[in-house]
């Protein structure tokens, strides 16, 4: 089923819950780069959305970071298989930055029979410019899952999602890698350690997705088995907003992403659900309060994922036919909610 198609069933899907009418109009399809499908290895988790309009991500079979533009076309390569010497460099986390910059985190890692990889869980942070050339690389400190976002001075929030008997924070790092202030998350929607898993199974992670709008961090929770929760951080190290994803029943997360301060995130149906069975469904979320504000099916075979918001809407890679699309809403309506 082609994205065309999708607008439809969101369509109807908004008529449908009393949300406010929409019509939905295909703004701009190209070809997409041709290494983002195939054996890639493309990590959904890792796209970064530049000011610029660019899209950054990380194709991981491949050892290689691709930044491209609204045209399908290529303009930065970053070859990642050894940023850390002779050993295996592994990628845990990339964003973009100011001027079309790129940060990354990358650790070394060691690859063991039957195809599991141990990564070291010391990252240096690599800092490419526009080119991608390197300006800076330096050791950070220990990180277990360490996701990153960028602000416009080019300092950086690193948010470890730690076990979780553990209280969570945040390190607020300047462009250089120099930490510059720790953020105590502790009683935010983060802190799971009164949780009965956390009691049960203490030494698992969270597992997050951290997007930018304007200057504030959004750190998203609710992959796998992790508790959805939205949590706002600002570039003072200050907790906006924190609390629990009114995600719809038989729903987790699969992708974030940032549609201006409103969450857009792409559902994956829980283990053993009816209701959702045989459908791909996506929903945006009041970061404020996590409320759910609309959701869409697409009842079709083949997902497409979304990847950047931009000014005439939201970017999407559509996998059936193999295209990089920008779809735009007009609302017609007022919700009635």
């Amino acid at each position: 089923m082609t994205f065309k198609l999708i607008c439809v069933c969101l369509l109807l899907s908004l008529a449908s819950a009393g949300f406010a009418q929409s019509t939905l109009e295909v703004l701009s399809s190209v070809p997409a780069p041709a290494e983002m499908f195939g054996r890639s290895g493309w990590q959904p988790s890792m796209v970064g959305c530049g000011t610029d309009e660019t899209i950054t991500t990380y194709l991981q079979s491949r050892h290689e970071i691709v930044k491209f533009g609204l045209n399908g076309a290529i303009s930065v390569r970053i070859d990642t298989a050894h940023l850390l010497g002779a050993e295996e460099s592994w990628v845990e986390a990339l964003a973009p930055g100011p001027n079309g910059e790129v940060y990354v985190l990358a650790a070394k890692a060691k690859r063991k029979q039957k195809g599991v990889t141990y990564v070291s869980g010391y990252p240096t942070l690599f800092r490419f410019d526009a080119n991608g050339g390197l300006i800076v690389s330096r050791p950070l400190s220990k990180a277990i899952v360490p996701k990153i976002a960028v602000f416009d001075s080019g300092d950086f929030l690193l948010f470890d999602a730690g076990p979780l008997d553990k209280a969570p924070e945040a390190i607020l790092y300047s462009a250089d890698g120099v930490a510059i202030k720790r953020i105590d998350l502790s009683g935010t929607a983060l802190d799971r350690r009164s949780d009965k898993k956390a009691k049960e199974s203490p030494d698992e992670k969270l597992v997050p997705s951290m997007a930018m709008s304007g200057n504030k961090v959004f750190i998203a929770t609710g992959i796998a088995d992790n508790a959805p929760t939205i949590t706002i951080v600002a570039d003072d190290g200050k907790v906006i907003a924190s609390s629990a994803l009114k995600l719809p029943t038989d729903f987790s997360l699969l992708w974030v992403r940032m549609e201006g301060e409103r969450l857009f995130a792409q559902l994956e149906c829980t283990p053993n659900a009816v209701s959702c069975r045989d459908t791909h469904s996506y929903a945006e979320f009041d970061t404020t309060d996590g409320r759910l504000l609309a959701i869409q099916h697409d009842h079709g075979s083949v997902v497409s994922t979304p990847l950047c918001n931009t000014p005439n809407g939201m970017s999407f890679l559509n996998a059936a036919e193999k295209t990089l699309e920008v779809i735009t809403t007009t609302v017609s309506g007022h919700s009635t909610n």
